[in-house]
């Protein structure tokens, strides 16, 4: 009986513990049984995504890393920063471009498939992943939207408990566990405070990295590996990435300190189990390797922009919006010096007594320090026009009394003929414009010349770099005019 009293308990003792880790291992993703699901689905894994990695940048072109052969793209917007995520089919042939609005647009071998969502009035869309067993026959995949929705396209089943946070567009990335089958697909999206939330049954992660602010901005799963625990990494916006789940500690081969400059990660599908790697990719386009993943070059950067919105390789995917306060960027042409609005170095000066901050409505200001340094006051900036408090009232709004330019004379017209702007801007005057949107709101930009019969060239505060651009096109700011300054 002694013995039996103790053999009991030890065994059932056991037994729930197997249990219990057998239900975690299952649960952490399904990959054991997944894997065998998708092997008799003749599902195969991805192919080895050093030699099919791309860069998405805003405006929906698609971009090889390394010697990955070129992928046709079948929408492109030249002047609007709105493609944010990009991502491939297992085998690496095509995949699609998502649109902030929730449009998806195929590259390579894929067909047309609709999202099911699109918010045109709202960005609010934030990353694709394409399905372990979608091909360009089967293009079933997963759209994020900045809330934690997550809606199913191309087939895909309904995901079930997802976490969402209404209102607050904190999602920043998601992935799918690969032992996904189309009878079960369970994963985990990414808040930005580094919170991992699981779903579709997928077991809770442990160890991960927590942030009292915004500063996730990717993830990856390990898979290969005989572990209790769900593995893998996270990579925060300065480029470090941090383990989770007991995953190896990896050396990322870039980091910026304080500085939001990564964009998203991808795992290299060929890395051996233990000896984990991939890249990440920073806002410029360049393609930074972590781990025991090969060193890639890039294909095309863009050094002076928050332009590269995605990397995304073989059966991965990757997003990201633009940030909202931009890198200090001192630059101008012969016409005079360029201001950026959310230029960093006054992004969040106080205009004058009002508590709202240059980035949010410096447009103006930043149009009249333009005409300054246009006519030669080049120690005048956006900062300290915003800080003359006696120009503006307590809503920040400038007093006509405040534009004006030492030696210069100033004509402000109420809505203006457009021969009227057109004769100034050719008699060598800047010319600001106010501009009604058709979003609501109001947005002032700089007319610096003729561009032709019937366009202007412009320089604009909003719009990262957008010094001496067209004046017409497709753009976010652009609307009736209701307001014309010129400075003769």
């Amino acid at each position: 009986m002694l013995v039996r009293g103790w053999k009991l308990p030890f065994f059932f003792g056991l037994t729930i513990i197997v249990a219990l880790l057998i239900n975690s291992t299952g649960a952490r993703d399904g990959a054991t049984l997944g894997m065998i699901k998708n092997a008799a689905l003749g599902v195969r894994p991805p192919v080895d995504n050093q030699n099919h990695l791309y860069v998405l940048d805003g405006w929906g072109r698609v971009h090889p890393v390394g010697a990955s052969p070129a992928l046709s793209s079948s929408t492109s917007w030249p002047t609007k920063d709105i493609a944010y995520s990009l991502a491939l089919f297992p085998d690496g042939t095509g995949g699609y471009v998502m649109d902030g609005w929730g449009g998806l647009h195929p590259v390579g071998s894929a067909h047309p498939v609709d999202s099911g969502v699109y918010w045109p009035g709202w960005i609010g869309a934030r990353e694709i992943v394409m399905a372990p067993w979608s091909s360009s026959a089967n293009p079933a995949g997963y759209l994020l939207d900045a809330d934690g929705g997550i809606h199913p396209f191309g087939g895909a089943p309904a995901i079930a408990g997802n976490s969402t946070w209404p209102g607050e567009g904190v999602a920043r990335a998601f992935v799918l566990t690969p032992g996904s089958t189309p009878a079960h697909v369970a994963g985990y999206t990414l808040e930005g405070d580094g919170g991992v939330h699981p779903f579709g049954g997928a077991a809770p992660v442990i160890g991960n990295a927590r942030w009292p602010t915004d500063i996730a901005r990717g993830i990856v799963l390990l898979s290969g590996r005989r572990t209790f625990f769900v593995q893998g990494y996270t990579l925060d916006y300065s480029g470090a990435i941090h383990p989770f789940g007991g995953a190896p500690a990896v050396t990322p081969s870039a980091q910026w300190p304080g500085q939001d400059m990564a964009d998203s990660m991808v795992s290299w599908t060929a890395a051996a189990a233990g000896s984990p790697g991939g890249w990440v990719l920073d806002r410029h386009g360049e393609v930074h390797v972590w781990g025991s993943a090969p060193a890639l070059a890039a294909s095309q950067t863009w050094p002076e922009w928050d332009i590269a919105r995605g990397l995304a390789g073989a059966g991965s995917g990757g997003g990201s919006t633009e940030r909202l306060i931009l890198e200090a960027r001192p630059s101008g042409d012969g016409w005079g010096s360029y201001y950026n609005q959310r230029d960093a170095r006054w992004a969040s000066a106080q205009v004058g007594g009002a508590t709202y901050p240059v980035w949010k409505i410096g447009c103006l200001i930043s149009d009249l320090a333009m005409v300054y340094a246009h006519f030669g006051y080049k120690s005048v900036t956006p900062a300290t026009i915003a800080a003359r408090s006696g120009w503006f009232d307590l809503h920040g709004a400038m007093f006509n009394s405040a534009l004006n330019v030492p030696g210069h004379t100033t004509v402000i017209v109420r809505d203006p003929d457009l021969s009227w702007i057109r004769a100034h801007v050719a008699a060598g005057h800047p010319v600001i414009v106010g501009m009604n949107l058709p979003t609501g709101g109001t947005h002032f930009v700089t007319l610096t010349g003729l561009n032709g019969a019937s366009d202007f060239w412009t320089n604009d505060p909003w719009e990262q770099n957008a010094m001496h651009v067209p004046f017409s096109g497709d753009w976010f700011d652009r609307g009736p005019i209701y307001e014309a300054v010129a400075f003769l």
